[in-house]
């Protein structure tokens, strides 16, 4: 395999606006019905990478399966994150996060949210490699793709 027989990324940034967010249709999210969720994809969807913008609300637990290292930043709102990781989800714990806060989801963990806050949990996921979600495209970046 050459330089040339692998596909290369391209330069991206993405501004988080708000209203790209806050427009969004609430989702449900996968496997857990009557759930709800908002998601844009940050126009960051490369071969190795892919950036969502989410909204998790309080109320039902969100529980996951990474399939994928995730870093996730969060923008605002406050959720308990209890974690299992591999390969025997022996070792465990719970935290806090909140504004401010960056943590990584390795791959292979399983992951539950418990939105604390009456605010959603806004956060940026930055996932690697692209797995690929069907997440549609912010406001902001389509006007600006046309």
């Amino acid at each position: 395999m050459g330089l040339t027989d692998i596909t290369w990324s391209k330069f991206k940034i993405y501004d988080p606006v708000d209203s790209d967010l806050d427009n969004a249709p609430d989702l449900e999210f996968p496997f857990h019905p009557g759930s709800k969720f908002r998601a844009i994809n940050t126009g960051i969807d490369e071969p190795s990478t892919q950036v969502n913008y989410e909204d998790f609300y309080k109320g039902m637990d969100i529980g996951w399966s990474m399939p994928h290292d995730e870093v996730q930043v969060v923008v605002s709102g406050e959720a308990e994150i209890e974690y299992f990781l591999p390969p025997l989800m022996a070792e465990s714990g719970k935290v806090i996060a909140k504004p401010g806060s960056v943590y990584l989801l390795p791959q292979g963990a399983r992951i539950i949210w418990r939105v604390l806050s009456d605010e959603p949990f806004r956060h940026l996921c930055i996932c690697y490699p692209n797995p690929r979600y069907p997440i549609p495209v912010a406001d902001s970046v389509a006007k600006l793709n046309k």
